[in-house]
């Protein structure tokens, strides 16, 4: 009996390919009730995301503008998933072509789902670019994948890689990341006495308290197992970015503890983003051009990011290894689930 012709599905969030769709990508991103919900958000909810996408509309064109007009998200999405497909292959695989569904711009997940049945993919390996499950990030992701397939009457056979925050090759990619970070910039003291600063997205307090997100306890275990395992005499710190409105949210926020970093006489901190798997406006814009530039007007001179994983060749052997179990059914993530809701409870409960 002849395989199942598979297909390799990333989720991630995308971002706007031009300076006039920045407003169209932050309505999409406002609109999905896994990001804000509100009563009623049948009625209240565009209009809520039409309100903020006005207002912030202006100041978001300015950090794309900084990076040329655009995200560089898919570009580098499509080059994991080049490598992802290169590394199978050379671990005997036959080649599986990467499907790209970005929750909030093309190309969509309707956009992902079309290919592969034109294609003829039967099974599909749905691999959540999000190291650390959230319901705002994998859960909301899956939850598209369900609405369209449900709309389109598609039936994939899907197996979901789990997190994997936890996964030794993507620890080791980190490690890398934040040793080429010590390494190839100048310090006034031993790299082993230099602060790290890990800095992961934020999210509302009311969600995590709400929904009983896992994404806060996982984010604090995965950087404190970076820092105790590979780096056990730097001192390190664990912040949030990314904050939108006045609403509490998981803090304490990054901006806010560079002041205290100054006021201590911390002159050499290393900036690691953390829950971010590419460059994109939260490393290249707010760490690069807000953060940085506000630790030098606070008087801490030497402050750098260490570099992001991107094709990172230990994060795409930790990928290929999820995919192989998947592949090979090795996983304890069962093959199939009677319901979506089921399959990402199973996530967050991993």
């Amino acid at each position: 009996m002849s395989s199942p012709k598979t297909g390799i599905l990333f989720l991630n969030l995308g971002g706007p390919d031009s300076l006039e769709n920045v407003k169209h990508f932050l309505f999409n991103l406002f609109a999905d009730p896994d990001i804000i919900k509100l009563p009623l958000s049948f009625i209240f909810q565009k209009p809520l995301a039409w309100l903020i996408s006005t207002k912030r509309e202006e100041l978001a064109q300015e950090n794309y503008e900084l990076m040329g007009g655009s995200s560089p998200i898919l570009k580098f999405t499509e080059a994991q998933g080049e490598a992802l497909s290169q590394a199978l292959a050379e671990k005997g695989y036959p080649a599986l072509p990467v499907y790209i569904a970005m929750r909030y711009w093309h190309p969509f997940t309707e956009e992902a789902v079309d290919a592969m049945v034109k294609d003829g993919i039967q099974r599909v390996i749905v691999v959540p670019l999000y190291p650390h499950f959230s319901y705002t990030t994998t859960g909301s992701s899956l939850n598209e994948l369900k609405r369209v397939l449900d709309q389109k009457n598609v039936q994939f056979e899907l197996r979901v890689v789990p997190p994997y925050h936890d996964h030794p090759l993507y620890l080791e990619a980190m490690r890398e990341c934040i040793e080429e970070g010590l390494n190839s910039n100048p310090w006034t003291c031993p790299k082993d006495e230099v602060q790290i600063l890990f800095s992961a997205h934020s999210l509302p307090v009311k969600h995590v308290k709400r929904t009983k997100d896992p994404y806060p306890e996982q984010i604090y275990a995965c950087a404190e197992t970076i820092a105790t395992r590979f780096f056990p005499k730097n001192p390190w710190e664990l912040a949030y970015q990314s904050q939108v409105g006045k609403m509490p949210w998981l803090g304490p926020a990054t901006e806010g503890v560079l002041p205290y970093f100054a006021a201590n006489n911390r002159d050499n901190i290393l900036m690691v983003a953390l829950s971010f798997v590419s460059d994109h406006v939260e490393t290249l814009v707010e760490i690069d051009q807000e953060y940085i530039p506000l630790a030098h007007e606070l008087g801490i001179q030497h402050c750098y990011r260490a570099p992001s994983l991107n094709t990172n060749a230990s994060f795409i052997q930790a990928l290929c290894e999820l995919t192989i179990d998947q592949l090979e059914n090795k996983s304890d993530n069962p093959a199939e689930f009677s319901s979506f809701p089921e399959l990402i409870e199973a996530q967050a409960s991993r």
